[in-house]
C-alpha cells in the first residue's frame, strides 16, 4: 500500500473559490494538518484523512452553507481533493487522491504519472 503523499505534494483547491488552500505556518504532525481557504470569511477546510469540511464556531453559519462535496478514491477510499478547475470549462473538475494519486475528471479514473503504482 502506498503511504499518504507528503503534505508538500498535495495542493487542494477550495471548492467554493477555486483558490489554492494554505497550511498553518507551524505544525507538529502532518496527518493532522488542515488546509484552509485563504479567502476572507470562507469556512472551507481540507484534511487528508477527513476530506472537505466547514470549520467555524458559529453553527448557524454551517447550517446556512451547502454541504461540502465528498469524493472518495475507488482504490483506497481516501477522501479526494479538488486539484484543478478550468475557467474556460466551468463544469470541469479534477479530483485527486492524496494516497495513491488516482484522479477523477468527468467521471473517468486514472493514475497520475509518478504519484502511484501502475497496474
Amino acid at each position: 500500500m502506498p503511504a499518504l503523499a507528503p503534505i508538500s505534494k498535495i495542493h487542494p483547491l477550495c471548492y467554493e473559490h477555486h483558490s489554492q488552500m494554505t497550511l498553518p505556518d507551524v505544525a507538529t504532525n502532518e496527518d493532522g494538518l488542515v488546509f484552509a481557504c485563504p479567502e476572507s470569511f470562507c469556512f472551507v477546510h481540507y484534511n487528508r484523512l477527513e476530506g472537505y469540511f466547514l470549520n467555524t464556531r458559529d453553527p448557524s453559519q454551517i447550517e446556512q452553507s451547502p454541504s461540502p462535496p465528498h469524493q472518495y478514491c475507488s482504490n483506497d477510499s481516501y477522501p479526494m481533493y479538488l486539484a484543478e478547475v478550468q475557467p474556460e470549462h466551468p463544469s470541469f473538475r479534477l479530483w485527486r487522491c492524496p494516497k495513491c494519486g488516482l484522479h477523477r475528471a468527468g467521471g473517468e479514473l486514472e493514475l497520475a504519472a509518478g504519484l502511484g503504482p501502475r497496474s
